[in-house]
C-alpha cells in the first residue's frame, strides 16, 4: 500500500505539471480553451490511480531488506542475508543468526510507514493552484480560434432553439386542415345559417326575424373578430408609390397581397417552391462559387418574403416562420451548410407553406362571413316574407349562393311599391302634407361651423340661394376631405359590410349635386 500511494502520488505530480503546460498552451493560443475547467481537474486523480494500478513490478526480498537496515541502522545485516541465501559461505551461518535475534523487534509499520500527510498537501496546493488557473489565466485569440468555435456553439444553440419552435407550431397547425375552403368555425357558422334559412316559414315573419337577427349578431361578432385581428393590415389599401429607401418589387408585393386578400396563395407557393428548389442545388453542389451565389440567392428571397409578411400581412406567425428560416439559413451558413442545418432550414419553409395555406384561408374565412352578413340582410328587407328555394320549384340541397340568388331578385321585387303609405319603394314626387295634425316638431337651425367631425355638414346662409353651380369652395373643399377619410373612418368604425355601400353613395350622390 505504502508502494501503490507513493506512485499515485509521483504520478499525480506529473499529470498536474503536464495538465498546467496545457492549460497555458490552450489559453495562450486559443486552442482548445473551452476544455479545461475546474471540473475537468476530476481527472488527475484518476489517471494517477491507474496509472499506480498499471505501474509494473512488485516489491522485492532485497527492497524490503534495505528498508529494513535503513530502518534499524543495521549496516546491510538484512541486506547480506537477503544476498546470501542457499549460500555454502562460512560467515552465511553467522549473518543468519544475527538476522534471527534482531527479527522478533522489527516493527513492519517502522520499516514502511504510510506517510499521507506531506503528499496529501502536496496534491492538495497543486490542485488549487491548477483550479485558479482554470478561472484567472485569460483566454487569448490570436489565431480567431476562439471566436469561430463561439459562433459554431451559438449557431448550434440557435438551429435547437429554433427548430423546436418549429416543431411546435406545426403541432398547431396539424390540428387545422389548413387546405379546406373554411376553417371547422366557419363552417359551422355557415351550416348553422343555411339551417335557419331552411327552417324559415313565410307564415311566420316575426319568428324569421328573430332568427336572421340571432344569425347576423352572431355572424358580425366572428366577422369583428378575424376582421380587427391579424387580417387587418392585409386588407389595407395597398400602397401605390414605393417608398425610400424600399429594394423589393413593390408590384410583387401588391400582387401576392391582393391574391391573399381573395383567399390564394399561388404565387407565394411557387416562390417557396423555388427556395426549396435552390436549397436542394446548395446541398448537392461541391463548387465553392456556385455555393456562394446560391447562398446569397436564397438569404435574398428570404428576407424578400420577411418584409412582405411583416408590411403587408401583418400575420405574427407567418413572420415568425420567415425569421426563423432567416436565422437558420445564417447558422447554416457559419457551420458550413452541414446537413443538420439544411434540415432544419427545409422544416421551417414547409411550416411557412403552411401558414401562407392558413392566411388564404382565413382570407376566404373572412369574405365568407361578409358574404353571409350581406345575405342576411337582404333577407331581412324581405321581413320574413320571402319563400325558400325549394318553394319556387328548386330541387335539392340548397346552398347559400342559391339563397343569396333568390333573396336579391325577392328584394328588388318588394321594394317596387306605391309608395305614400304601402309597403315598398316610391316613385318619387311631392306628397301632400296635412298642416292641422299637432306633432312636436320643432323648426331649428344648427349654429355650427362647418368642420370634420360627427357633424358631416351643417350651413347656414342668409337670403336666397342662386341657382346654377355651386361656388362655395369652402364647401367643396370639406366634402372633398370627408370622402378622402370615408374608408378610414368606416374601418375605424367598423361597419357592417351592408351599410358601406349606402354610405359611400350618398357622398358621392353629394358631390356630384
Amino acid at each position: 500500500m505504502s508502494r501503490f500511494a507513493s506512485r499515485a502520488f509521483l504520478a499525480f505530480v506529473f499529470f498536474s505539471v503536464l495538465y498546467g503546460l496545457l492549460l497555458l498552451t490552450a489559453r495562450l493560443t486559443g486552442t482548445f480553451a473551452d476544455w479545461f475547467s475546474p471540473w475537468s481537474l476530476a481527472i488527475l486523480p484518476g489517471l494517477s490511480m491507474l496509472t499506480a494500478v498499471l505501474w509494473p513490478g512488485r516489491v522485492t526480498t532485497l527492497e524490503t531488506a534495505s528498508a529494513i537496515d535503513r530502518s534499524r541502522q543495521t549496516q546491510d545485516l538484512f541486506l547480506t542475508l537477503a544476498s546470501l541465501k542457499d549460500s555454502d559461505l562460512e560467515y552465511a551461518p553467522l549473518v543468519a543468526r544475527d538476522a534471527e535475534q534482531l527479527a522478533g523487534s522489527i516493527s513492519p509499520r517502522e520499516v514502511a510507514p504510510f506517510q499521507w500527510e506531506r503528499r496529501s498537501l502536496v496534491a492538495g496546493v497543486a490542485a488549487s493552484i491548477l483550479a485558479l488557473g482554470t478561472v484567472l489565466v485569460p483566454t487569448l485569440d490570436p489565431f480567431g480560434k476562439v471566436a469561430a468555435a463561439k459562433q459554431q456553439t451559438e449557431a448550434q444553440k440557435l438551429l435547437e432553439e429554433t427548430k423546436q419552435q418549429t416543431q411546435a407550431r406545426q403541432a398547431q397547425l396539424a390540428q387545422k386542415d389548413v387546405e379546406k375552403e373554411n376553417s371547422e368555425e366557419i363552417e359551422r357558422a355557415l351550416e348553422q345559417l343555411k339551417s335557419t334559412f331552411q327552417k324559415m316559414q313565410p307564415q311566420q315573419p316575426q319568428q324569421n326575424l328573430e332568427r336572421l337577427n340571432a344569425e347576423q349578431k352572431q355572424i358580425g361578432e366572428m366577422y369583428r373578430k378575424l376582421s380587427s385581428g391579424d387580417l387587418k393590415p392585409l386588407f389595407e389599401r395597398i400602397a401605390g408609390d414605393q417608398q425610400l429607401g424600399q429594394q423589393h418589387d413593390q408590384d410583387q408585393f401588391r400582387k401576392w397581397q391582393e391574391e391573399l386578400q381573395q383567399g390564394k396563395s399561388d404565387s407565394l407557393q411557387k416562390q417557396l417552391e423555388k427556395i426549396q428548389s435552390d436549397m436542394q442545388k446548395l446541398a448537392q453542389s461541391s463548387d465553392p462559387v456556385e455555393r456562394s451565389e446560391l447562398e446569397r440567392e436564397l438569404q435574398k428571397e428570404l428576407k424578400e418574403l420577411s418584409d412582405f409578411a411583416q408590411t403587408r400581412t401583418g400575420s405574427k406567425s407567418l413572420s415568425a416562420a420567415l425569421q426563423r428560416a432567416q436565422q437558420q439559413m445564417q447558422a447554416a451558413k457559419q457551420q458550413g451548410m452541414t446537413k443538420e442545418a439544411l434540415e432544419a432550414l427545409e422544416e421551417s419553409i414547409e411550416l411557412t407553406q403552411k401558414e401562407m395555406q392558413n392566411l388564404a384561408q382565413s382570407s376566404r374565412d373572412l369574405k365568407d362571413l361578409e358574404d353571409a352578413l350581406r345575405l342576411v340582410s337582404m333577407a331581412k328587407q324581405c321581413k320574413g316574407n320571402c319563400n325558400k328555394p325549394g318553394e319556387e320549384g328548386a330541387d335539392g340541397e340548397q346552398t347559400l349562393a342559391d339563397y343569396a340568388k333568390l333573396y336579391a331578385e325577392l328584394a328588388r321585387q318588394y321594394q317596387q311599391g306605391e309608395g305614400t303609405g304601402n309597403e315598398g319603394q316610391g316613385k318619387g314626387g311631392e306628397v301632400e302634407e296635412d298642416d292641422s295634425v299637432a306633432t312636436n316638431f320643432v323648426d331649428e337651425k344648427s349654429k355650427s361651423a362647418i368642420q370634420k367631425g360627427k357633424i358631416l355638414m351643417s350651413m347656414s346662409a342668409k337670403g336666397v340661394s342662386e341657382s346654377g353651380e355651386m361656388q362655395d369652395q369652402n364647401y367643396k373643399k370639406i366634402v372633398g376631405e370627408i370622402r378622402q377619410s370615408l374608408d378610414e373612418v368606416i374601418n375605424a368604425e367598423e361597419i357592417p359590410p351592408g351599410y358601406v355601400d349606402g354610405i359611400k353613395k350618398y357622398f358621392d350622390t353629394m358631390e356630384k349635386k
